[in-house]
């Protein structure tokens, strides 16, 4: 009996596979405190010069109320921006004469000695703690020359990202799914809690990449891993509701800092919540596919038979056939395995892949940036966050069913635009309830836009270089997120810059979008020379790729170049998406006679 026939035996969706997708839910909504808690960690607040500490306007009782107003007015110049929210500089005071007395009567240029010049703090910051009582920026001082910190913090966290999709796949292949998803928990939990315990920002920092490192390299291995043991009729479904739990975090995230001002506090909170994990990993078994690519039939005969016995199911006494099992092994070792150069050896298939890898990079830059952002729509900070994890489950059910009404290239291309116009038009709209309205319109097509590439970037590849062209694809989704905490601190030079670059990178995705070919009710490409031929123009020349271009079957569920199936669309198989929402449907339906 081959392996894809042994699967289904085990039941396509039963307790089993229940607990895994539970787990692997759980791991989406942490996953979003530990990306985006950062957000409230280090919310920026009004700061300004800490000039005469001591002085508490004691012996003017009419100002002893707003003694730091009147402080502030009087010994404070204006800002250097015109943009600048706030009416005091942030980083400069008054060059005070020796021996000045405070009085709030007096003007400061009518002092005796005062020379109207500019110095930076002496004696630290005072921050507005009405709202925050205290942040990572407030208690490490990363104001004015460092103000730069808490952005590169996150970004360091998103290279954490990076790094951790690529040794967690790797090592995925080497030592197997399931010890990977207990190192990088492990690293992941450990750092996560031990992030709320950093003295200094540097140790913030080198906790958040590690953070960021094992979160990935458990969350690829694991996603791998529960897709390997679901039926193909719901892998969608599957992918589709994990996603929306990830949404679910925002909801948690929100509420638990609207009742902790302090950044340790509601940091704890979040992160203690990450011990839970450990709970369904007493459930979780060894891929058995990856088992049987290794040659050990046994250990993955072991692992089938105590799935079943959980889900409740008879097997036949004999399982498999090693025959068949090695000869399948020694036709695979004598195939050459294709590269990622494959991908740009011909124009069709290099303008597809760059096309895509734009896509993917403007898509996580643009939703990482959004989502960071939430505190600059001139709302309550909490609720334009809550809404703003909301909308996108809407946008993921849209997704799932627009694309066969629709189409990928028209909903990718169409959404990509209107979400880029959206993040141009709020420029012009002020600060409010509807500025936070197009905001959301935004969000909610950058959402959809983010699943569906997934989606569209499986069909599109052909299946010798289908992981190898998703692992590019999320290695520039990497760098996009890794550089929309950068691009927020241009908003310190002009305050529209980043909407202006999020709104124009995604009105040029959504463009190049409208240029790749449709997939919708296509098969899928199963060699090179297929793929080359997928919306390729006369203007292209020959095919380069011969007859007997190499072909892996279903490369990505057996090992090679696992990293990149951390994306949404699993479903490598020699079959074609097949009426997507159907299979949706389909899935829901038997789920709810469970």
């Amino acid at each position: 009996m081959k392996l894809d026939e042994i699967i289904p035996l085990l039941g396509n969706f039963g307790r089993y596979q229940f607990v895994m997708i539970c787990y692997l839910g759980l791991f989406n909504i942490i996953g979003c405190f530990t990306s985006l808690g950062n957000v409230f960690y280090s919310a920026g607040t009004d700061h300004w010069c800490k000039v005469l500490p001591n002085e508490n306007c004691s012996s003017w009782v009419e100002f002893q109320d707003n003694c730091t107003d009147v402080k502030k007015t009087i010994l404070l110049p204006p800002a250097e921006r015109n943009e600048s929210q706030y009416p005091h500089s942030n980083c400069k005071q008054w060059n005070l004469p020796v021996g000045y007395t405070f009085n709030p009567y007096v003007p400061l240029d009518e002092t005796p000695g005062f020379n109207n010049t500019l110095v930076d703090c002496t004696e630290g910051w005072e921050f507005d703690t009405s709202q925050y009582k205290i942040t990572t920026i407030s208690e490490f001082g990363l104001v004015c020359d460092q103000e730069s910190l808490p952005s590169l913090a996150q970004s360091i966290y998103f290279a954490g990202f990076l790094v951790g999709s690529f040794v967690g796949g790797a090592f995925s292949d080497w030592i197997g799914r399931k010890k990977v998803v207990i190192i990088g928990q492990l690293l992941w939990v450990t750092c996560l809690v031990a992030t709320t315990f950093s003295v200094n920002i540097y140790m913030y920092m080198a906790l958040r990449f590690i953070t960021g490192f094992g979160n990935l390299a458990a969350y690829v291995s694991l996603y791998v891993l529960v897709l390997e043991v679901v039926g193909k009729s719901w892998r969608t479904a599957v992918t589709m509701i994990v996603g929306m739990l990830y949404a679910v975090g925002y909801f948690f995230i929100a509420t638990a800092a609207m009742y902790l001002r302090e950044w340790r506090s509601l940091s704890l909170t979040l992160s203690v919540t990450s011990v839970t994990l450990f709970v369904p990993m007493i459930f979780l078994q060894e891929s058995i596919r990856w088992l049987v690519s290794k040659g050990r039939i046994d250990e993955a005969e072991a692992v089938v038979r105590r799935v079943a016995r959980f889900n409740k199911r008879t097997l036949p006494d004999v399982l498999f056939d090693k025959e068949d099992i090695a000869k399948e092994m020694e036709t695979k070792k004598s195939l050459i395995p294709p590269s990622a150069i494959d991908l740009y050896k011909t124009p069709n298939m290099a303008v597809k892949t760059l096309n895509m890898q734009y896509n993917w990079f403007v898509n996580s830059l643009v939703y990482f940036g959004l989502s960071q952002s939430t505190g600059d729509l001139g709302v309550d900070d909490y609720w334009a966050f809550f809404v703003s994890g909301a909308v996108e489950i809407p946008a993921l059910v849209y997704a799932t069913f627009g694309v066969e009404w629709i189409g990928r290239k028209w909903n990718t291309g169409v959404l990509e635009l209107i979400g880029g116009a959206a993040c141009l038009a709020t420029i012009f709209i002020p600060v409010g309830i509807w500025r936070t309205v197009v905001s959301m319109i935004g969000k909610f097509c950058i959402s959809a836009t983010f699943s569906i590439i997934y989606l569209y970037s499986t069909e599109l590849f052909p299946t010798p270089v289908r992981a190898v062209g998703l692992g590019l694809c999320s290695v520039a989704a990497r760098v996009g997120g890794i550089l929309s905490p950068i691009i927020l601190l241009l908003r310190n030079l002009v305050s529209d810059l980043p909407l202006i670059i999020f709104g124009s990178c995604a009105l040029v995705a959504g463009i190049l979008a409208l240029f790749l070919p449709e997939t919708r009710g296509q098969p899928l490409p199963q060699t090179l020379k297929e793929g080359e031929e997928i919306g390729r123009c006369r203007c292209m020349g020959d095919n380069a790729y011969g007859e007997s271009s190499i072909e892996l079957d279903d490369m990505d569920v057996n090992g090679e170049g696992v990293f990149a199936i951390s994306n949404a669309a699993f479903d490598h198989g020699e079959k074609k998406y097949r009426d997507f929402s159907q299979q949706f449907s389909k899935g829901m339906h038997e789920s709810s006679h469970m």
